[in-house]
């Protein structure tokens, strides 16, 4: 038997249809179209209910409007952490490769690892009717997007570890793996104190990092002599990297830094440059992701490798339902190790 009661996140929110609203005013589905899209021929009294009702489930109008009609929107909202960075714009590239050939468009937004942002873009994106999303949650919340579920193509997630949530597929590379061999080239090249600049741990691509950093020290010969000293930034910017460099710098015990993503470590390596700081001589810096400007950086950053842009065309493949032969699940990254690390002994 299918029940029309609308679901219930544990945060309180309620993902509800047209056929939950009709149920719960006690009303026909053409009524509520009508409500939606010919509010003139609807009594007042009805209207009125309707209207309650709508706004008392947190009822979305415009997308609902959109399937009563019939209507595709012919757009996929992708939701990242961080347009401006040139990881995620590498993703957004690959996305976009699949999705022209469909002849649909992207809706693009950033969420800068902002809980209450994300809720919100994602409000946006269902108020805009998309057919389906590719989505990279900044923490593990799947009530927030179970509702992109009914769309034409459904949700993709990235870099996501599913919390049990069955409307989705998950795309992505493995950040424990990543992480550890980052960590574990510092330990291999003599560092023993080493500062880790990492985002939030709700993030779950920063969580994992975390796991794969200690996984490594914990594996190291004589893990007691290692010293990992954390600092979580709120988001992976240059600008935060700048602010975070300072505080290592002022610990002379650190050499070496690892860097939730090339963005942070190209702060650092600003920061290091302005204040005489030698890399790697004084300080060994790794990064992630290999973005694009990393090889060009004074000195080539060593980091760990994601194929991003096969990451996207893998992501829209899946939402499309397209044949995508990956030789890897999760994909798996590699150290590429330049000059901005070296032996301390």
């Amino acid at each position: 038997m299918v029940s029309n009661e609308p679901k219930k996140s544990k945060a309180g929110f309620r993902f509800v249809g047209v056929r939950q609203v009709a149920a719960e005013a006690g009303v026909s589905i053409g009524t509520v179209s009508n409500v939606l899209n010919r509010p003139e021929i609807v009594g007042e009294e009805t209207l009125s209910k309707v209207r309650d009702v709508m706004d008392r489930l947190g009822f979305v109008p415009s997308i609902a409007a959109g399937q009563l009609r019939g209507h595709r929107s012919k757009q996929i909202g992708v939701v990242v952490p961080d347009v401006g960075n040139p990881y995620w714009s590498s993703v957004l590239r690959g996305v976009e490769s699949v999705i022209e050939a469909e002849h649909l468009t992207m809706l693009v937004s950033s969420t800068h690892q902002d809980k209450k942002r994300q809720r919100s873009i994602l409000k946006a994106h269902r108020s805009q009717g998309v057919d389906g999303l590719i989505h990279v949650p900044i923490y593990d919340s799947p009530e927030d997007w179970e509702e992109f579920g009914n769309c034409t193509y459904g949700v993709v997630t990235l870099d996501h570890r599913r919390g049990g949530s069955e409307i989705e597929e998950s795309v992505g590379a493995d950040d424990v793996l990543g992480a550890k061999l980052a960590m574990s080239h510092l330990l291999e090249i003599g560092h023993r104190t080493i500062g880790f600049i990492n985002g939030p741990h709700f993030v779950p691509w920063c969580a994992s990092r975390a796991e794969g950093a200690r996984s490594a020290i914990a594996a190291f010969e004589s893990p007691r002599n290692v010293q990992l000293i954390e600092m979580t930034v709120r988001d992976l910017t240059v600008n935060e990297g700048r602010e975070a460099a300072r505080k290592i710098i002022d610990n002379p015990d650190i050499t070496a830094v690892m860097c939730g993503n090339d963005m942070t470590a190209l702060g650092v390596l600003l920061t290091c440059q302005e204040l005489g700081i030698l890399v790697p001589d004084e300080l060994s810096i790794v990064g992630y992701d290999d973005v694009d400007f990393a090889p060009a950086l004074n000195p080539p950053l060593t980091t760990v490798r994601q194929p991003s842009y096969l990451i996207g065309v893998a992501a829209a493949c899946q939402l499309l339902n397209k044949p995508f032969e990956l030789r890897d699940e999760p994909f798996r990254p590699e150290l590429i190790v330049r000059n901005s690390t070296m032996k301390i002994y």
